[in-house]
């Protein structure tokens, strides 16, 4: 096994020093210490870590010996593993209103285009009368709060009614707006960043401003993961002394746009290389790219995964010095993953939901050590975390939520919900996994492939032609879990008017 880098060496060559923070934990304690004979009655804090875009095979703890990602990894051997992780719903706005509702997002059945959202199925808002997480937490007595730099929730006036159903609502700018004049980047600099097809006007502008906002690629400690978990580490010290907390901490990144130092592509790369850096991709077909590119794009997104573990590591070292693990039940999830090269394509595609951005990570930690280091196959899905974390949390879930409380698999029980397969959806395609056999489908039932997983896990061969009955008959689950086919949005649907929120 290769070497797995520490977290100490890699601060180091981020140029910072280990997080120094006054002794101390917070005088609330609802339990006893860990390790002891029973879990204490009583409520506990609660931190759900999502980061976006992070692909499970890019995790030490998930088997990949080569991207260094101490934290997680330090992270999983506290933790039960879940290895079979395909979100219900995709990409990013999906996502995040099953785990802060508890209700499933696909089918996407009755979507429309909203305003400031992407115009593709299951992109809406939080609606206002949709009781959250948030509000289970806080009626439970829990201390609520959000720090995050997604684009989205963070700044799009849509999701202001979610904001404020918070204590505390973080916004870490960066990823939209201007911290600092994008005029501060030399264009001749932000070409570097760019392949040369896609230097356009509006890329340019964009990696330009990019750039100035996260540290011009020079700077691991003004990446846009490194302020996220920095706010999220001085949030913990606002956290009040006579009450539990629920913290979400959201880190857009691993997400492009990618702009790390070129001493943590090197770690991954050719230190040779004198092409363009590659900050962005198009989500088409990777033949725009030199096979010299595809190399150094696969290489920038290690290095952005390297760098947002290791301010996630800061985080949890925070977390540790001031005293909280004993009481902090931690769960960590990703949305979706990304393309970057293989199969012929860069980015995300809602045909192809392959391993590459369907399999995430999904972690969870309970304060008493049980289950700390397994790992777990049952077919965990994002609808499961709000019944979890609040199970974790010693309150009781919401009746409403559509998950399973994934708790009890912490002592080695079974769950409540005995789960033979699992399926999810992205815009118009669908997908659907059991022991054996996975489809990828057309809403509409075109476009299917077959994948007999069990033999071929890389999804390489088309087997459909050979097992028609088997694709049939995973299409069918799916519509009998969702209580019919799942919509096929036309052009003219997409293109219709946007709706907005009443003021």
């Amino acid at each position: 096994m290769a070497d797995r880098i520490t977290r100490r060496k890699l601060l180091g060559a981020a140029g910072v020093g280990a997080a120094g923070v006054a002794a101390g934990g917070l005088a609330w304690r609802g339990l006893g210490p860990a390790g002891s004979d029973a879990r204490p009655a009583g409520p506990r804090n609660v931190v759900l870590i999502v980061i976006d875009s992070l692909r499970a095979d890019h995790v030490g703890a998930y088997g990949n010996e080569v991207v260094h990602t101490p934290a997680i990894d330090q992270l999983a051997a506290e933790s039960v593993l879940f290895s079979r992780v395909f979100p219900e719903s995709m990409p990013t706005v999906p996502m995040r209103r099953t785990i802060m509702t508890g209700r499933r997002s696909f089918p996407f059945t009755g979507w429309v285009p909203w305003e400031g959202m992407a115009t593709r199925p299951g992109w809406a808002p939080i609606m206002p009368a949709e009781r959250t997480i948030v509000e289970d937490m806080r009626a439970a007595g829990f201390h609520t709060s959000y720090v995050s730099d997604n684009p989205f929730l963070t700044s799009a006036d849509i999701f202001e009614t979610f904001r404020t159903r918070l204590d505390r609502y973080v916004k870490v700018p960066g990823q939209r707006g201007e911290r600092r004049p994008p005029e501060t980047v030399p264009l001749e600099e932000v070409v570097n960043w760019l392949p040369e097809p896609m230097r356009d006007e509006a890329e340019i502008k964009g990696i330009q401003r990019y750039l100035a906002n996260n540290g011009r690629g020079e700077n691991a400690g003004q990446t846009a993961a490194a302020r996220v978990f920095r706010a999220a580490a001085r949030e913990l010290d606002r956290m009040p002394s006579d009450r539990p907390f629920f913290m979400v901490v959201d880190s857009f990144d691993p997400h492009e746009p990618w702009v790390p130092p070129r001493r943590f592509v090197d770690m991954y790369g050719d230190p040779a290389y004198e092409g363009p850096e590659i900050a962005t991709v198009d989500y088409r077909s990777s033949g725009y790219l030199t096979a010299a590119q595809i190399d150094r794009l696969q290489a920038t997104y290690k290095a952005s995964v390297t760098i947002m573990d290791l301010w996630l590591g800061h985080f949890l070292d925070r977390l540790r010095e001031r005293g909280l693990d004993d009481d902090t039940a931690i769960a960590l999830v990703s949305d979706h993953g990304v393309l970057v090269g293989e199969r012929n394509w860069t980015g995300k595609g809602d045909y192809r939901l392959h391993p590459e951005l369907i399999h995430v990570p999904l972690l969870i930690r309970d304060p008493d050590g049980r289950g700390a280091g397994t790992t777990s196959d049952y077919f965990a899905n994002t609808i499961d975390l709000p019944p979890t974390l609040m199970s974790l949390g010693g309150a009781t879930p919401a009746t409403r939520y559509e998950g399973t409380d994934l708790s009890p698999l912490l002592d080695g029980v079974d769950a409540g919900e005995e789960r033979s397969f699992t399926y999810g959806g992205y815009g118009n395609y669908c997908f659907a996994i059991d022991d054996r056999w996975k489809l990828i489908s057309a809403n509409d039932r075109r476009k299917a492939k077959l994948f007999d997983v069990a033999a071929d896990p890389g999804e390489t061969e088309d087997v459909i032609d050979d097992h028609p009955d088997v694709a049939d008959e995973l299409y069918e689950r799916i519509v009998a879990e969702i209580g019919g086919r799942p919509p096929w949005y036309t052009e003219d649907k997409l293109d219709a008017p946007q709706r907005s929120l009443p003021a």
